[in-house]
């Protein structure tokens, strides 16, 4: 038989019985639209996890100092040694170093909270993707000095505390007054250095943070790569470099580009368990039309005789069932697409995420109506094939 000819019989065999066909392709649509929907929310998500990583850049390198196992102190890094590191170093640009703390902060005696104190280095900024409104960053040469920069966050808590302006105001960090040298404007996002909440930061010389609060030690240091210098070799200068000036110790080193690509391998076996998920729903919907195909099968067995009494071979029977199966299954397939991008566009207005699809879900969508209808459509098929042309005549 024809392919146009199969195709032909095969629709009007499915619109015979429209109310069966109807319920069939509800569940093949719920079946691929949950795919679908899943699989772009998942390559959604993962892109927006990535996005913050790939804007600092793939040649940074983040270095932690930890005591050796033996139990003897952790290499005493110093502030110099940073600054002097891209100075020896062939694989080094640029570096800085950071240590922490949370303490509150007052401003002529209004609490504006308990926020993260960052002692940093001047090169923290541009490494960090720190951009100012106003004033200055701190600088190298503020050795011990009580100056600070502010986070949006913090300074929209001045303003509603009441005060007229921000820069050249002063706060209280640990029982000291500091001038308020530099304002940052707002961060959207925490970034690869992973601070906890970047808007609300209030960022120190870390000789000044050293010196006052209980973080004594250089314990964390982040650096930008030359152009084209592999992460490897890059930790190994590093390492060697601070070995040579701090003694013997261990150091935990991470690059962004190392930690993009195992996020990437992390939301692809995210996105494939969304879509497993959702396969759940189209064999759901799969089972609903073999069911629709095996009760055809019972109801045109005198069909299927007269077919194979006036010369129709099994292959041709089995066709047309198979025909019809795909058939139903890809018109599903089709609005399953629809309602796959359409739940996926809505998600995303909720959220905030901003929307975007790309080929594979629709090319999924295709692929694996066909493979549904054919899979599930291949027993029915058979089993009418197999009909003795007598038996079903004198059914």
């Amino acid at each position: 038989m024809k392919l146009e000819a199969i195709a032909r019989e095969a629709v009007a065999s499915l619109l015979a019985v429209r109310g069966r066909s109807i319920l069939a392709l509800v569940g093949i649509s719920v079946g691929i639209g949950s795919v679908i929907a899943m699989v772009t929310i998942g390559e959604i998500v993962a892109e927006q996890s990535l996005k913050q990583f790939r804007e600092l850049g793939t040649d940074i390198l983040k270095l932690e100092s930890r005591p050796p196992e033996d139990g003897r102190r952790a290499a005493e890094i110093t502030p110099e040694d940073v600054v002097e590191l891209p100075l020896h170093t062939s694989t080094i640009m640029t570096a800085a170093a950071w240590t922490d703390d949370f303490n509150e902060i007052f401003w002529f005696g209004s609490l504006l909270g308990s926020v993260p104190v960052f002692g940093v280095t001047e090169a923290f900024a541009d490494i960090g993707k720190l951009h100012l409104e106003s004033g200055r960053f701190v600088s190298d040469l503020d050795y011990r000095q009580y100056h600070c920069v502010v986070g949006s966050g913090t300074a929209r808590a001045m303003r509603d505390a009441g005060a007229a302006r921000v820069l050249g105001e002063r706060i209280r960090v640990f029982g000291r007054l500091f001038t308020i040298v530099g304002v940052l404007r707002p961060v959207e996002e925490r970034g690869y250095l992973d601070m906890s909440e970047p808007n609300a930061n209030v960022y120190l010389p870390i000789t000044t943070m050293m010196h006052l609060s209980h973080t004594r030690e250089i314990r964390r240091i982040v650096a930008r790569m030359r152009p084209g210098v592999l992460p490897d070799a890059a930790a190994r200068e590093a390492v060697s470099f601070f070995e040579s000036r701090a003694g013997d110790g261990e150091f935990r080193v991470e690059s962004s580009k190392q930690l993009i690509e195992q996020m990437g391998r992390q939301s692809r076996l995210f996105a494939l368990l969304l879509g497993a998920i959702g396969g759940i729903s189209l064999v759901v919907g799969g089972v609903g039309v073999m069911n629709v195909m095996l009760i055809s099968v019972n109801e045109r067995r005198g069909e299927i005789g007269i077919r194979r009494a006036v010369g129709a071979r099994r292959r041709d029977i089995r066709r047309q069932f198979v025909a019809e199966s795909v058939a139903l299954c890809l018109t599903g397939g089709m609005l399953g697409i629809g309602l796959g991008i359409g739940s996926a566009y809505g998600i995303c207005g909720l959220t905030g995420m901003p929307f975007h699809v790309s080929a594979t879900p629709i090319v999924l969508g295709v692929a694996t109506s066909t493979a549904v209808g054919i899979f599930f459509g291949l027993y029915p098929a058979h089993r009418a094939s197999r009909l003795d042309p007598i038996a079903a005549l004198r059914g």
